[in-house]
């Protein structure tokens, strides 16, 4: 059996689908979308290589330039998170007291987000600032971690549940869409929240169906749907442009293959 074909695909609020092709390969994912409906992730070339385009899908880099990631250093073993706020200046997050950090994402602000081990092995999500350091945001009773922050330093992640966190009203259970299970993936400055959810059913191999979400500024949790397949999630969100939320991320179609996906929200 060869592998199964799949191909980046725009899709806009009436499910017109524009295929956006592959670098020669098989497979091709979405991972960030911006305003302007740009959209980065990976692809298979011809030689069945995985290759980024225009973003390397292990670091988070903000419009200033500055990148936060996790990298060993000379001779250690286990990965920090670190941040490079000046060109040939690293600096080592550090950890919450544990061996491992990881770095997922990082504001204009200069602020990173990610998972951080406890000194008990724990894996806790985490907001580094440049003035307090890296801040433990605790847990919903499960391993948590943070995936997502905007400018307003406000931070989501999973946690059993998906979350979002804030300095003023700490972590905040967003629910899911009726399974068991749900993640937060990023969140705008306007508070939209993307991310992917359980929803209760099962598939036909008898494991739980997943759906890409928008959560709302109220508290609204809106399922994104599929291409015609029982999975998808949503990993990025743009700012609001033209009455426009883009939201990136992938979905199975009808015959089970995984396809790149722009999702194109009109609000008001």
């Amino acid at each position: 059996m060869g592998q199964p074909r799949a191909r980046a695909a725009l899709v806009s609020v009436s499910v017109s689908v524009q295929d956006l092709g592959t670098l020669g390969g098989a497979v091709s994912q979405a991972k960030a979308v911006n305003r302007r409906g740009q959209v980065v992730g990976t692809s298979r070339d011809a030689l069945g290589r995985t290759r980024a385009f225009l973003w390397e899908e292990t670091l988070a880099v903000n419009r200033h330039g500055q990148v936060a990631g996790h990298s060993r250093g000379a001779g250690a073993p286990m990965k920090h998170a670190f941040l490079i706020a000046e060109p040939g200046t690293m600096i080592d997050l550090g950890t919450l007291g544990g061996a491992t950090s990881i770095a997922h994402d990082l504001n204009d602000r200069g602020e990173a987000v990610g998972l951080a081990e406890t000194k008990a092995g724990e894996p806790r999500a985490f907001v580094w600032t440049a003035t307090d350091g890296m801040r433990d945001l605790g847990t919903l009773g499960a391993a948590s971690m943070a995936l997502g922050i905007n400018d307003r330093t406000e931070v989501v992640g999973g946690s059993g549940h998906a979350f979002l966190w804030t300095a003023g009203g700490g972590m905040l259970d967003l629910g899911t869409l009726g399974g068991r299970t749900s993640c937060a993936n990023a969140i705008n400055d306007a508070g939209w929240i993307v991310g992917v959810s359980q929803t209760g059913e099962t598939d036909a191999r008898g494991l739980p169906v997943t759906h890409a979400f928008l959560r709302t500024p109220d508290g609204s949790m809106l399922d994104l749907g599929t291409l015609g397949g029982e999975h998808s999630a949503a990993v990025a969100v743009s700012d609001e442009e033209g009455g426009i939320l883009r939201i990136a991320g992938h979905s199975h179609d009808a015959s089970a293959r995984m396809r790149a996906v722009l999702w194109a929200v009109r609000l008001g």
